[in-house]
This record gives C-alpha cells, sequence and structure tokens, in this order.
C-alpha cells in the first residue's frame, strides 16, 4: 500500500509540475488557419516572411524569435504564420490564391506574388525579414522591414495587442 502511494505521489506532482511549461518555440501554424481564428476570436496575424538563405532571416530566427520573452508575447497574443518569400507554392488568402509567376529565369525563385501584395518597398527596395501584421478583416496593420532585435520587436508588436 506504501509502494502504491508513493507512486502515486511521483507521477501526481509530475503531472502537476508540467502543465504550465514554458513553451520554447512560436507555434507557426498555416495561413489558412490564422485567417479562420483571427476572425473568429478577434486577434491579429502575425506574418513573418522569410527567404532561404537571407542570413538577416536566420540571425532574426536563431535570436529574436527564440527568446522566451518573445515567444510567449507572439504565442499569447497573435496567430503567428512563417512564410517562404520565394516558395512556388499557391498560397491562399482571403479568398484569392497567389503564385510565384515571375517568368525571369535568372531571378528564379522570384518574390511571391502574396509578399508583394502584402509588403510594401522602402525606397524601392524590399528588405529580408519582413514581418507583416494583419488583423481578422484582412486589413495590414503595419509592416516591420528587416532584422529586428528583440527590444525593438517588442516595442513595436505591443501596440497590436488585442
Amino acid at each position: 500500500m506504501k509502494k502504491l502511494l508513493l507512486i502515486l505521489f511521483v507521477f501526481s506532482s509530475v503531472f502537476c509540475f508540467s502543465q504550465g511549461a514554458e513553451k520554447k518555440a512560436i507555434d507557426w501554424i498555416p495561413l489558412a488557419k490564422a485567417e479562420k481564428f483571427a476572425k473568429k476570436y478577434d486577434k491579429n496575424i502575425f506574418i513573418l516572411f522569410y527567404r532561404p538563405g537571407c542570413e538577416y532571416c536566420e540571425k532574426m530566427k536563431k535570436t529574436t524569435l527564440s527568446d522566451p520573452a518573445v515567444i510567449k508575447l507572439i504565442n499569447e497574443n497573435f496567430f503567428p504564420v512563417m512564410i517562404n518569400g520565394k516558395d512556388k507554392n499557391p498560397i491562399k488568402y482571403n479568398g484569392k490564391e497567389y503564385v510565384n509567376d515571375h517568368p525571369a529565369a535568372e531571378d528564379a525563385p522570384w518574390r511571391h506574388n502574396l509578399f508583394v501584395e502584402l509588403v510594401d518597398p522602402i525606397k524601392g527596395n524590399y528588405y529580408w525579414p519582413d514581418v507583416v501584421i494583419i488583423n481578422g478583416k484582412h486589413e495590414k496593420l503595419t509592416q516591420l522591414p528587416g532584422f529586428q532585435p528583440k527590444a525593438q520587436l517588442l516595442r513595436n508588436i505591443k501596440r497590436y495587442l488585442k
């Protein structure tokens, strides 16, 4: 009987203390799911556009987006989506299908048309990575171009908490 109580005590304490475990990564979800949830739960969507091989994109993923304070703020207040801004696969957004249809082979893969739709060039240039925050009505609230250090990203996205 004592062994049984000891086993129950050990397992119950493990279950009790593991419930509030802190997340170690952002819970990235598909854009379609984020659109549906943003409308239903009145939360904004945090979209990270990145490109493969981008030094600043990787730096932002490894430093800023892996910081516990950033992870907590994004997971609790946004529906986070990560999109390869040069992907060749079609992406549906706001009832429309976007593709990467640039015809010049020397530029392949070119910017995805959804990236071009949501990201405004700054002085004629696009910067990577690029964060775009949109609401459940598909209205663009802000754009944060380029690498964002932790303090800068937190300061910029706190304005869009609901």
